[in-house]
C-alpha cells in the first residue's frame, strides 16, 4: 500500500530535521546530509525539485527505552534511530475540505556508533534508506530512459 502512494510522483524535495550539535560538531550537518540524498536521488533519475510540496524528510534520533533522548556520545557505542519518509498532502474521504500533510512511505534503520565511528557508519545507513527510496519509487514509477547522472 504504501508504495502504491509513490505512484505518479514527478519531484520532491529534501528536508532534514536538525540533527543532533554532536553531529553537526563531527561534520554532519542539515546542508551536508542533504546534499547526500539529493545526490543519491539525482543519480536515480528522480527529479528533486524545492518547490513542490512533496518533501523527503531524514530525521535522527538517540532512542533509550523507547523514547527520544539527547544524544550523547561517550565511549560506548549509542543507538541512533535513521528515519527517511515521504511526506504529501492527503485529503480526509468523510471530508474531501479537510487537507494535512502525511508521512505515506517510511523506512527505519537503527545503527551503532562512537563519535569517532560516526563518518564511517553514518553515510552508508543514509545511503541505505535513500536506495530504498528509490527500489519503492522505482517499482510503481518504472524508468523510461538511463538514469540521469546530470542535475535537474
Amino acid at each position: 500500500m504504501d508504495r502504491a502512494t509513490l505512484r505518479g510522483l514527478k519531484a520532491v524535495k529534501v528536508v532534514v530535521d536538525p540533527p543532533p550539535p554532536e553531529m553537526e560538531r563531527a561534520g554532519f550537518d542539515r546542508d551536508h546530509l542533504r546534499a547526500g540524498i539529493e545526490q543519491k536521488i539525482r543519480d536515480a533519475g528522480i527529479k528533486i525539485d524545492n518547490n513542490v510540496i512533496e518533501f523527503l524528510g531524514l530525521g535522527i534520533a538517540m532512542v533509550q527505552g523507547g523514547r527520544k533522548v539527547p544524544l550523547s556520545f561517550g565511549k560506548a557505542p549509542v543507538s541512533l534511530t535513521l528515519s527517511l519518509g515521504l511526506y504529501q498532502v492527503t485529503v480526509l474521504s468523510r471530508d474531501q475540505t479537510i487537507k494535512t500533510v502525511a508521512e505515506t512511505w517510511e523506512q527505519q534503520k537503527v545503527i551503532q556508533a562512537t563519535a569517532k565511528s560516526l563518518d564511517n557508519v553514518l553515510p552508508g545507513a543514509i545511503d541505505e534508506l535513500a536506495d530504498q527510496f528509490v527500489k519503492a519509487y522505482r517499482s510503481v514509477n518504472p524508468q523510461e530512459g538511463a538514469p540521469a547522472a546530470q542535475g535537474q
